[in-house]
């Protein structure tokens, strides 16, 4: 009998424009539990910019240097759809369970699909072939996470950070790390704070759609922590 197949986890960024939130930067990367690299995927939507312009239009010329360096490569919506579904088909063909997640995963997996609707002007059309689990790598790490952390507080003053940067910051012990908002470098710090909580056992908070994703998680984890109403002293 032949040995199970480890759980895949395709770890999943974008960058979306300014106003239109279309995706015009997508990236994965497919892992295990050991964060043994199974596949990467790194992508600037051509078409994207027709449409609007990037959120962080600063960083654009980036992509520029990162295509050069071939760390990203140009290409439509629709080969990015075709290349994501067939990496995902062709490692549960051979027989592992792949698992979908993203930090704020309910952002990604939202606008993706939203993305391919605009751009080929058809809402009819689906980003995945078939159903996929999903999991939001912010509300699975913030259910391990130690509970003396500490981050920047919030522009209210209510809560500690615990967007990917502060996330990552602190499990690394990295004060000053700034995470560069481009899809493949984002994968990468996700998939590292994915490992981290891995490493906790906890069980997966998988759904089966992105309308299941839970909500609040920023409140979740600092009512966790046991800083909510507290005065909180910045990391």
């Amino acid at each position: 009998m032949s040995a199970k197949k480890p759980t895949l986890f395709m770890v999943t960024d974008i960058e979306t424009t300014l106003k239109k939130r279309i995706a015009f930067d997508i990236a994965w990367h497919t892992i295990d539990r050991s964060g043994r690299v199974y596949d990467k995927g790194s992508y600037v939507i051509r078409e994207a910019f027709q449409h609007d312009v990037p959120f962080f239009a600063k960083k654009l010329g980036h992509y520029f240097d990162d295509a050069f360096n071939h760390l990203i490569t140009p290409a439509s919506i629709f080969e990015v759809r075709d290349l994501y579904n067939t990496s995902i088909s062709k490692f549960q063909k051979a027989g592992h369970r792949v698992i979908g997640c993203a930090y704020n995963a309910a952002f990604d997996f939202k606008y993706m699909p939203e993305t391919l609707q605009t751009l080929s002007g058809d809402s009819s059309m689906r980003w995945l072939d078939k159903p996929l689990e999903l999991m939001d790598i912010w509300d699975y790490w913030g259910q391990s996470v130690p509970l003396h952390y500490q981050a920047n507080v919030t522009a209210s003053g209510k809560f500690y950070s615990t967007s990917a940067e502060s996330a990552y910051r602190f499990e690394f012990m990295q004060e000053d790390f700034v995470e560069r908002h481009m899809a493949w470098h984002d994968c990468e710090i996700e998939a590292a704070i994915l490992l981290k909580a891995l490493a906790r056992k906890k069980a997966l908070p998988v759904v089966k759609s992105p309308r299941d994703f839970a909500g609040g998680i920023y409140r979740l984890i600092n009512n966790r922590i046991g800083v909510m109403g507290k005065e909180l002293i910045a990391a």
